[in-house]
C-alpha cells in the first residue's frame, strides 16, 4: 500500500523525522483487538452519527489514510498505543472490520500527544475546551512557552493565550462550554469579569435568558464601567437551558465527501449545503499550509 501525503506539514514542523520520508512510509495492516487507546487523546466527545458516516464510507472505499500507533512497552507481541486515528479505529470497530492500515512508529510520550492534537486541530474541529486542554498538556509536557507553542501548532500567539484562558473558568462554566450550552465567545465574555461572584451571575444569565454573545459582552463591559451587572431578574434558582446553536446536519453524501477530502489533502474541510448548491472551505494555519494546499492544483497561468 503507497504511504500517504495527508499527515500535514504541521505535524511535519513539530515531529521532525516521523514524517521527512513520508513518501516511503510503510504501511501494515494490524488487528483491531490489538490497539489500545491514547490516554493522551484531546477529544473526549465523538459524534456517533458522524462515526456512522464515517464507517459507511469506509465499507464503500476502504480506510484512505492509516493510523499511527506506536509499540507498547512490553513489545508489539503485546500489542500497540494508538498514536493518531482514533475516529477512523472506532469506525473500523462500527464498519466490522478485524484490521486496518498502520505505520508503527517509536514516539515519546510527547510526541503521541502533539500527534494526536494536531491531527484533531487539522481535520476536524475540536470543542474550544478539549482544544485548550489539549494546548496546556502540550506547553507543559515539551515545556514550551506561549509563542514557542504558537509555532509548534501553527497559531498565533495571541490565539494560543485566548485558547489557555478558556482554563481559568470555573468548573460550571468548562462544563457549560463543553457541551456547548455557551460558545467560546460566551467564554471570553465571562473571563472579562474579575469578580468570582459577578462571573458567576453573568453565566446564570448566558445560560438562563440565552444572551447572544453581543449581550453578554454588553453586560460585562457595563460591570466595568458601573461595577455591577444591568438590572435583569435574579435567575439564581433558574435551571441553564441550552442556548448554543449546533451546525445543521450534512446530507450523508456530502458528509461523506468531506471526511474523503479531509483525509486525502490533510487539512480541515467544512462543507455546506446540499447536494444541489453549496460551498467547500479548506482552512489552513499558516503560509506554509497555504503553499501545500496550493500545491495541489495547478495554478500558473497558461
Amino acid at each position: 500500500m503507497a504511504g500517504s501525503k495527508g499527515l500535514g506539514r504541521g505535524l511535519d514542523v513539530l515531529l521532525k523525522g516521523l514524517t521527512a520520508e513520508r513518501d516511503n512510509i510503510e504501511v501494515t495492516m494490524i488487528r483491531l483487538d490489538s490497539i489500545h487507546p491514547n490516554p493522551r487523546q484531546p477529544r473526549t466527545e465523538f459524534s456517533q452519527e458522524s462515526l456512522e458516516d464515517l464507517a459507511n464510507s469506509i465499507k464503500e472505499q476502504g480506510v484512505l489514510q492509516p493510523i499511527l500507533v506506536r509499540p507498547l512497552a512490553d513489545g508489539p507481541s503485546h500489542g500497540y498505543e494508538l498514536v493518531a486515528g482514533e475516529r477512523r479505529t472506532r469506525a473500523c470497530r462500527l464498519a466490522g472490520l478485524l484490521e486496518i492500515p498502520a505505520i508503527v512508529r517509536e514516539v515519546s510520550d510527547e510526541q503521541s500527544l502533539a500527534e494526536a492534537l494536531i491531527e484533531n486541530l487539522q481535520r476536524e474541529d475540536l470543542n474550544p475546551l478539549e482544544e485548550a486542554k489539549g494546548l496546556d498538556q502540550l506547553m507543559k509536557g515539551y515545556t514550551l512557552n506561549q509563542e514557542a507553542l504558537a509555532q509548534k501548532v501553527g497559531k498565533s500567539r495571541s490565539a494560543v493565550a485566548n485558547s489557555l484562558r478558556l482554563l481559568q473558568l470555573p468548573q460550571a462554566a468548562q462544563e457549560s462550554l463543553l457541551t456547548e450550552t455557551i460558545t467560546a465567545g460566551h467564554a471570553r465574555a465571562l473571563l472579562a469579569v474579575s469578580d468570582p461572584a459577578v462571573q458567576e451571575a453573568l453565566w446564570r444569565r448566558v445560560v438562563g435568558q440565552g444572551l447572544s454573545v453581543r449581550e453578554a459582552e454588553a453586560q460585562a463591559s457595563h460591570w466595568k464601567e458601573h461595577g455591577v451587572l444591568p438590572a435583569g431578574p435574579d435567575l439564581a434558582e433558574e435551571a441553564p437551558r441550552p442556548a448554543a446553536r449546533k451546525r445543521q446536519p450534512l446530507d450523508p453524501e456530502l458528509k461523506s465527501l468531506e471526511q474523503r477530502l479531509r483525509e486525502r489533502f490533510g487539512f480541515k474541510v467544512r462543507l455546506g449545503g446540499d447536494p444541489g448548491q453549496g460551498r467547500i472551505t479548506f482552512s489552513y494555519a499558516s503560509p506554509e499550509e497555504l503553499q501545500d494546499l496550493l500545491s495541489h492544483w495547478d495554478l500558473s497561468d497558461d
